[in-house]
Order: structure tokens, then sequence, then C-alpha cells
């Protein structure tokens, strides 16, 4: 485990981000077959992964907004070494909806308020399970106003987004 002290001395070495436009997340099926999700920016920008904090829910949901390969270098280093990393927006349970199999109905999940500590993170590839197939709450309406823009062609357009999602298990 890093300390914060230890991420501190991390440095890209050319200080240069390497844009991606799509990746692909290998998974083992429910048959315990081979699949795969191809994870891009423009059409399946979810994705889901492990839960280290929460106890209601055993796995956290974002939204990827750029994916990146970057070389760096810290002191305990010889050379550089290639990294890639997500950039993403997270999502948080609606602990006001019931859901579960208990209650049969989705999961809904909203994003984290952008001035939130902790709205937007970066997310390590490897700790992704798989896409996620997340379907917008259109009863709830749409998600206006509260993220500024990011100025990128391949952000999505705030009209794009929902106030809610069911994640479709």
């Amino acid at each position: 485990m890093f300390t914060d002290r230890d991420r501190n001395k991390v440095h890209i070495a050319g200080k240069h981000l390497e844009r991606r436009y799509m990746m692909t997340v290998y998974h083992t099926t429910y048959d315990l077959r081979r699949g795969s999700d191809k994870i891009n920016l423009k059409g399946r920008p979810y994705v889901m992964a492990l839960s280290h904090g929460d106890p209601s829910h055993p796995y956290v949901y974002a939204q990827v907004l750029g994916i990146y390969r970057v070389k760096v270098l810290h002191p305990t280093m010889a050379t550089p070494t290639s990294m890639d990393l997500l950039w993403v927006r997270w999502f948080e349970i609606d602990q006001t909806h019931q859901a579960g199999w208990k209650a049969k109905r989705l999961y809904r999940v909203q994003f984290v308020p952008s001035h939130e500590n902790g709205a937007f993170g970066f997310l390590d590839p490897d700790d992704v399970i798989r896409g996620a197939h997340l379907i917008p709450c259109f009863d709830k309406g749409l998600f206006v106003a509260l993220l500024v823009a990011l100025g990128s062609k391949w952000d999505y357009a705030p009209s794009a987004n929902w106030k809610h999602y069911y994640v479709n298990q």
C-alpha cells in the first residue's frame, strides 16, 4: 500500500498523457466462459469495480471520462514504467430507493455531486470487473447544470446524462 508521501514522489516522465478511446475488459461469464466488454467513451462508458468501503453494496460504478497511458517514474525505479489509468466520474447508490433481491427491484445509482471530494478520480483498469449496463431512469428527469462543462469533444452533452440510472444485473 502506498502512502500519500509515496504518491507525491511519482513523476510523469515527459509530462505527457497518451489518450486512448477504447479498452477491452475480459471477464468470466455466469456459465464460466470467457467474455469481454468494450469500454468506449462514446457508447459504453460505464464500468464496475469492487467496493472496498461500502458494506451495503459489493460494487462501485463509474462513468469513464478518459482512458490514458502514462510513463511514470518513482525514486525507487530505475527506468520509467508505462501505466494505464482511467479518469472516472463516480456514481453512488441511491439509498432512498428500495432495491435488491428481497425488494425485487434493480439498484439505482446517481452521480456523486461534482462539488464533493471524490466525485472524480482515477481507476486502475486492472480493478475493473466488467462494463456496467446502466439504464436511464427516465421518470426522474435529466441531470441539468450540476456539472461544469469539461470542454472536450469526448465529453457528453449535459442533456445526455440522467439524474438516476438503474443497474441492470
